[in-house]
């Protein structure tokens, strides 16, 4: 079952959060360590998608190196 932050994710929907869920990917941490090769094989993700949703789950790396 995917993570809560993972569910409240910009740009994540209930149903991909519980696929990414089903292959390990349970945290935003989770998804932020793939590359899109590793989830471009989803029924309907397309790679600007897959890059979208794995740049946003970067986004609290970038802050930490600003803080």
């Amino acid at each position: 079952e995917p993570a809560e932050d993972l569910l409240e994710m910009d740009g994540m929907d209930r149903h991909l959060a519980f696929i990414l869920a089903s292959r390990s990917i349970i945290t935003m941490e989770d998804l932020a360590e793939q590359g899109v090769d590793d989830i471009i094989d989803i029924e309907g993700m397309t790679e600007e998608r897959a890059a979208e949703l794995i740049m946003t789950a970067r986004a609290p790396w970038f802050a930490e190196e600003d803080a």
